[in-house]
């Protein structure tokens, strides 16, 4: 009888064991979270300008706002301020530290996320061409590049 007991002890004890694997979920993409406009690069202006390189602000410039929410389960909301404010939602991709937003309306941005030192920023791959005023009668055109920050 006492053996029985004791291999009882013993079949109870080794899947107490097994039972305490751990399962623990993978941690979310660096992606996820909420993402801020924090400035924009300026480039291909008239060198005359010496705009070129400069990190711009937007809001200050253009009262231009902009945050995008990614979310866990692979949807996205981002709400652009410009005067009128407007929501755009769809699903996203990252591979390779580039972030795809895939909006409900069939448009896409794509953006290269980098972190520096705990700073982590979603650059826009393709630049928008953005119109410049230069006086009260004339502007110049060149490309701004949207910088995110968590």
């Amino acid at each position: 009888m006492k053996r029985y007991l004791y291999l009882l002890c013993l079949v109870v004890s080794f899947a107490g064991l097994v039972s305490c694997s751990k399962n623990d979920p993978a941690p979310p993409p660096a992606a996820v979270g909420r993402w801020e406009l924090n400035r924009g690069l300026a480039s291909g202006f008239p060198a005359s300008l010496s705009i070129n390189g400069a990190a711009l602000d937007l809001y200050y410039l253009n009262s231009e706002g902009s945050t995008i929410d990614i979310f866990s389960d692979n949807t996205f909301n981002e709400n652009y301020r410009n005067v009128a404010v407007s929501d755009g939602t769809g699903t996203w991709e990252f591979t390779n530290n580039t972030l795809t937003l895939k909006y409900d309306s069939g448009a896409s941005d794509s953006y290269t996320y980098s972190k520096n030192k705990n700073i982590e920023e979603l650059a826009q791959v393709t630049p928008i061409p953005y119109t410049f005023p230069v006086s009260s009668t004339s502007s110049v055109t060149g490309n701004i590049q949207w910088i995110y920050r968590k």
